[in-house]
C-alpha cells in the first residue's frame, strides 16, 4: 500500500488520482427578498469570473430552494439559478503536471475563490447567505468532439433557437 501523504509519493499517478478533481456549484436567487426579479445582467460578472478561472461553467436556470421560516412557522421557497464549474487537472497540460500536494492546494484555492464570489453576490443581492457546494470527485473529463456549424437536416427540427438565451432563461 502506497502512502500518498508522503512527499516522495506526490508525483505518483495513483496519488494524483486519489486527490481527484473538483466540482463547484453556487446557487443565486432570481429575486430579491421582496420578490422583485433581479436583472439577468447582474449575474454576468460572477459567471465571467468563474469562466476566467475555470475555463467555463454551466448555468442551470431553475432551482427551487425551500426552508422552514421559523418566524412565520411555514415553508418558504424561492426561485434561483445554479452556476456549476469544475477543476479538471487532466485536460490542461500545465495542471496535469501538478503533483498530489499541489492539486490539493489548487482545489483549496479554488474553494476560497468560489466562497469570495458567493460572499460578494450575497451582499449585492441582499441575502443572508449564498451556498458554495464543493464536491471532491474522482474524475472529470472534457471529451473532444468535432465542431460543425450545422448538423444534417434529418437531425434537426427546422425550428431556430432565437434571441439571447441568457436573458430568456435567467
Amino acid at each position: 500500500m502506497i502512502n500518498c501523504n508522503l512527499k516522495q509519493n506526490a508525483n505518483l499517478e495513483v496519488c494524483k488520482k486519489q486527490i481527484g478533481e473538483a466540482h463547484f456549484t453556487m446557487i443565486l436567487p432570481k429575486a430579491d427578498n421582496s420578490g422583485n426579479k433581479i436583472k439577468p445582467s447582474r449575474y454576468g460578472k460572477y459567471v465571467d469570473k468563474i469562466n476566467n478561472r475555470f475555463g467555463g461553467s454551466t448555468t442551470k436556470p431553475i432551482t427551487l430552494g425551500c426552508w422552514k421560516d421559523e418566524e412565520r412557522d411555514q415553508l418558504t421557497c424561492e426561485s434561483g439559478l445554479a452556476i456549476e464549474t469544475w477543476r479538471d487537472f487532466d485536460s490542461n497540460p500545465e495542471l496535469k503536471k501538478l503533483n498530489s500536494i499541489e492539486r490539493k492546494k489548487k482545489m483549496n484555492q479554488d474553494f476560497k475563490f468560489m466562497n469570495k464570489i458567493a460572499e460578494n453576490s450575497a451582499k449585492e443581492f441582499g441575502q443572508d447567505s449564498v451556498p458554495i457546494i464543493f464536491d471532491n470527485i474522482k474524475d472529470v473529463k472534457l471529451n473532444k468532439g468535432e465542431w460543425r456549424q450545422k448538423l444534417v437536416k434529418e437531425k434537426l427540427t427546422g425550428e431556430k433557437v432565437n434571441g439571447d438565451l441568457w436573458d430568456k432563461s435567467i
